[in-house]
């Protein structure tokens, strides 16, 4: 195995860390991205290094990036820097040993709303008017994907970590929190998406992962939902079991696809 560690990607302003992972030999293999989770404002790239560990044994090549967190750095930017990275990958798919056109974004909570964003969203959120580079397949764990009508759409909860990323409150910047919200680019949909989400879920409520894919199977999207019964935000070991299979599955058909 592969392993390189605290390695730089360009984004506005400076760099920032991602560590990478691959199977011996050179490839091109599938590229899995790990967005941590943290409520936008926590985390960083260790959370998913177990799991990539895991699953480069199977045949993938894994990053695990870190972005700059909210309230320090609110949206766009947390967006913005995960999308940088896709386009880092890209531009250096032969020095990584990676497939260019094999990348998936895989992320839960908060994490998933971004890999719903890089899978979802047509426009760059730095200062370039250029198109993004949408990732080929988004595995999406409980992510948020409605930002609009937050009082009535999410738990309370949430609401603490949502005016945090969104720099203020919901009332007079509606256009804003619209712009941060997955459901808003269900439109001209390429990439393939996993929505995976607890039915006991406590922090984000499961009607925001079931409207994303009635949205997604109305344009033609590729979508498989699978809701985990008696799972809240966190998953049991049984759970997270669940969760392998399911993503293993996703990613080895859509390496097939290839």
């Amino acid at each position: 195995m592969v392993v390189l560690r605290d390695q730089d990607y360009p984004v506005s302003g400076g760099s920032l860390k991602f560590d990478f992972m691959r199977p011996d030999g050179e490839g091109p293999y599938p590229l899995v991205v790990f967005i941590h989770g943290g409520g936008w404002i926590s985390g960083d790239k260790s959370m998913y290094r177990e799991e990539a560990g895991w699953l480069v044994p199977q045949g993938f090549a894994c990053a695990c990036i870190e972005y700059r967190l909210a309230p320090l750095y609110p949206f766009p930017v947390p967006v913005a820097d995960c999308q940088a990275f896709v386009r880092y990958a890209r531009e250096n798919a032969t020095q990584l040993g990676i497939d260019r056109e094999n990348v998936t974004a895989m992320g839960n909570s908060a994490g998933g709303h971004m890999a719903l964003m890089l899978g979802l969203c047509q426009n760059r959120f730095d200062e370039s008017d250029s198109l993004a580079e949408r990732v080929d397949a988004v595995v999406d764990i409980c992510g948020l994907t409605d930002l609009r009508n937050p009082r009535q759409a999410n738990y309370e909860l949430a609401m603490a970590f949502l005016e945090q990323f969104m720099d203020g409150p919901y009332e007079g910047r509606e256009d804003v929190w619209a712009q941060a919200s997955p459901v808003t680019y269900v439109r001209d949909v390429e990439a393939r998406f996993l929505v995976i989400h607890g039915t006991q879920d406590e922090v984000v409520p499961i009607a925001q992962s079931e409207e994303l894919v009635r949205l997604l199977q109305a344009q033609g999207g590729e979508v498989k939902f699978c809701p985990l019964e008696d799972e809240g935000h966190s998953f049991t070991y049984e759970g997270w079991d669940r969760i392998r299979s399911e993503y293993l599955g996703f990613l080895t058909k859509v390496r097939a696809a290839r």
